[in-house]
């Protein structure tokens, strides 16, 4: 309790909401370098990915980091129904963000990479906001290159994101999980996909699925087992056997009247409530990473910047109530 981030706490209303710097919940700045964080006592960082180069839909998730930043100044770091407070159960800093190189999505996630390395060596729980799906491959990257092991992956997605590649072009955000299942930490056997609907996965994406074994559930069969049975199927799958989880939530797997601001926003999309009663269980579980992608804030009125603000806050405090 005498740390740093503990003294941060916020559990209640001293000013206007907006007041203060725009940090994620005005957690303390820590710079993404393992010794300072260490110094700070954090077990959790959070880390903004503001790119999207490689889009093939709309453009402006690369202000997703900053929109998400600024909506968190509406949750307070107390979460009531865990009765966790995420600075001082987890230390919860902002590291700010990649220093991304426009144009470049590899070196960008090279970058990125590095970063959630130092978080990593840090003991701290890296959690990347976007920006495209994209990011979801420097965070793997992270992962296999300094904490190497056997991890499983859950990806809540609209879309499979499993293209080989764009035009030749490997690093792109419809290629996050062939580029994860091709490292030695990741294995097909236990990677799940919940939520692809629509007519915006082709072919050759599901040819992808079948031929290397990857558990779907689509927002059908979240309507028909339940967001319960799902995440707790989804949960053994992918952890068991594992060492841990990374779990990635891109924005767009909700419903597109909950989820407008996203670059490609679909009916017919998983609810709030169904997303935020899986994430309830899968947080819980012995996550290694955590990504909140695709939040284009200029596409609606705060609505989605506030959700994946949300994400986050409901996602970690599941996670801190496991450890505590």
């Amino acid at each position: 309790m005498d740390s740093l981030v503990a003294r941060q706490t916020r559990q209640g209303w001293a000013s206007v909401l907006n007041a203060g710097i725009a940090t994620f919940l005005g957690a303390p700045f820590v710079q993404p370098e393992r010794n300072a964080l260490q110094k700070a006592g954090a077990r959790a960082a959070i880390l903004g990915v503001p790119f999207d180069s490689t889009s093939i839909a709309r453009t402006g998730s690369m202000m997703g980091p900053r929109a998400v930043r600024d909506a968190s100044s509406h949750l307070l770091s107390y979460h009531g129904e865990y009765d966790v407070d995420l600075f001082e159960t987890l230390g919860l800093v902002d590291c700010g963000d990649v220093p991304v190189l426009p144009g470049n999505a590899q070196v960008t996630m090279d970058r990125c990479a590095d970063l959630v390395g130092e978080i990593m060596a840090a003991s701290a729980l890296p959690v990347l906001i976007g920006g495209e799906h994209s990011i979801t491959i420097g965070g793997t990257w992270g992962v296999d290159r300094h904490r190497p092991g056997k991890y499983g992956y859950i990806m809540f997605d609209t879309h499979l994101d499993t293209a080989a590649d764009i035009g030749g072009e490997m690093f792109n955000h419809c290629c996050p999980v062939p580029r994860a299942m091709e490292l030695d930490s990741f294995d097909p056997r236990h990677c799940v996909i919940i939520g692809p609907h629509g007519a915006m996965n082709p072919r050759a994406e599901y040819e992808y699925i079948k031929e290397h074994g990857i558990k779907v559930f689509s927002v059908k069969d979240v309507m028909r087992l339940g967001p319960e049975r799902v995440a707790r199927e989804a949960l053994a799958i992918a952890a068991g056997g594992t060492e841990g989880l990374y779990l990635s939530v891109d924005m767009d797997s909700l419903d597109s009247s909950c989820a407008p601001g996203t670059c490609v926003p679909t009916m017919g999309g998983l609810t709030n409530r169904e997303l935020l009663t899986m994430l309830d269980i899968l947080g819980r579980g012995p996550l290694v990473g955590l990504d909140v992608v695709e939040i284009a804030p200029q596409y609606d009125t705060g609505i989605t910047a506030l959700g994946a603000s949300q994400v986050v806050v409901d996602t970690l405090a599941a996670y801190a109530v496991s450890r505590r």
